[in-house]
Order: C-alpha cells, then sequence, then structure tokens
C-alpha cells in the first residue's frame, strides 16, 4: 500500500492499494468515534459494491445507514442534497459519527458538501470508485452541487478525513472510461 500525505488546511492521507473498500470499517473506526456511518453511493456504484463496504463498516462496530440516489449529474443538486441531509437528520447523525462517499465525483462532491454543512461539519471519508474521482474529485476537499445557472455554483472547501483508493473497483468500469482518460493524456497542444 502507498500512502501520501496531504498537506492542507486540514492534513490527511490519501491510501492506495488493493483491498482497502474492506479495510473502510477499520480505517472509519480510527478516525471516528461515534457508533454510525452513513453510506453515500449512487445507483450505479451501490449495487457494486455497498454491501461490501456495508460488511466492512459493520465488523468495526458502525450502524450503517445507506443513501443511494439515482446515477448522474443531473443528481448533484439541490433536492438531491436536501434529502441526505433530510437522511442524515433522521438518523440522528451527530459530529462524533461518519460519511463515507462510495462513488465517483457526483458521489464525492455531494457528500463532501452534505458532510461540510450539516451539524457545521462531519467528518467525511472518500472511496473513490472512478478514475477521475481517484486523481482529482476525491483529493483537494473541493465540494459543491449544481444550481440551475451553473455547475458547482453551491459548494465548500472541505477536506476528508482519508481517502481509501482501491485500484480493484475500477476492474467494474467500462473500457470507455479508460479510453477517455487515455485520449485526454495523449492530446498534443500547441
Amino acid at each position: 500500500m502507498t500512502t501520501v500525505d496531504i498537506r492542507a488546511s486540514q492534513p490527511y492521507q490519501v491510501h492506495i492499494g488493493p483491498g482497502l473498500l474492506d479495510q473502510v470499517g477499520e480505517r472509519a473506526r480510527a478516525l471516528c468515534t461515534g457508533p454510525t456511518a452513513a453510506v453515500v453511493s449512487d445507483s450505479n456504484v451501490a449495487p457494486l459494491y455497498l454491501s461490501r463496504c456495508t460488511a466492512s463498516l459493520e465488523a468495526a462496530g458502525f450502524r450503517v445507514v445507506p443513501f443511494v440516489f439515482p446515477a448522474g449529474e443531473a443528481s448533484k443538486n439541490g433536492q438531491t442534497y436536501l434529502a441526505l441531509l433530510e437522511c442524515l437528520a433522521e438518523h440522528h447523525i451527530t459530529r462524533a459519527d461518519g460519511l463515507v462517499a462510495l462513488g465517483g465525483g457526483v458521489v464525492g462532491d455531494l457528500t463532501g458538501f452534505a458532510a461540510a454543512t450539516f451539524l457545521r461539519g462531519v467528518a467525511f471519508l472518500q472511496l473513490p470508485t472512478t478514475l477521475l474521482a481517484a486523481v482529482d474529485a476525491s483529493v483537494g476537499g473541493k465540494t459543491a452541487i449544481d444550481l440551475h445557472h451553473g455547475k458547482n455554483l453551491a459548494g465548500a472547501f472541505y477536506q476528508p478525513k482519508a481517502v481509501l483508493c482501491d485500484p480493484s473497483v475500477l476492474d467494474t468500469l467500462p473500457p470507455a472510461d479508460f479510453a477517455a482518460l487515455t485520449d485526454g493524456l495523449n492530446c498534443h497542444c500547441g
């Protein structure tokens, strides 16, 4: 496993290695003292990885509250954000508890913004499941939702407690996702 220290307003670590999805519980337990973990995911990722994430968290003693929303950028909006906040309130999430963003950039942005604003700040972990989320969206604390007038217009900079990049979750991505990244890296500018 590789660990990268991020020196931000709130320092944290990015852990990269196979098997981290199944270790999320023990890693979350080291960072969150409360009894509950809310796992936020989308309708594409949840069927693939939510049960493993939940099993790991429960093995570490967490009560797990899942929140799954329809996949896609169209869900990164005020309506989904407020539904997430209502779910957190309904399940009595406290500042000692934690959120886990299990998914790509949309999931990470939405979860991070909710974590930044619910109770004025709740701990969260990023567990990216796309290549772009692993190398960009999960790092740096950029969190946001879209408004009718544009993308990422409501947001906050809020650092995760940790980022767990398990490359084995990338195995379920369609080949087009890798081709798009490769095309971008092979461009010749100027």
